[in-house]
């Protein structure tokens, strides 16, 4: 299942999509240390994102490896996108 990074930035919103989840997360956990940006999300592009979407606080346990945190195992350090898209900021994600 292909999964989502995105952020806004400079009035953008930025999305780029990878073909799963853990790819998408290494992904975002760079994009931490970027700035400036602001709301960084990482989710499933398709099919019920109840309780999958991840946002910056729950990124910066997964990069932290505290307790709870999910399973990034098998994620590439520098992982390519499948696709990538910017579109200007029209208030809606």
């Amino acid at each position: 299942m292909h999964w989502y990074a995105s952020y806004r930035t400079g009035g953008y919103t930025v999305m780029h999509v990878f073909k799963g989840r853990e790819l998408a997360i290494a992904a975002a956990c760079e994009f931490l240390d970027r700035a400036p940006r602001d709301a960084l999300e990482v989710g499933p592009m398709l099919g019920e994102r109840e309780g999958e979407l991840l946002d910056e606080h729950d990124l910066q346990r997964i990069r932290g490896g505290t307790a709870g945190s999910a399973n990034r195992s098998g994620a590439s350090p520098a992982p390519e996108t499948s696709s990538s898209l910017q579109s200007p900021r029209s208030g809606r994600r």
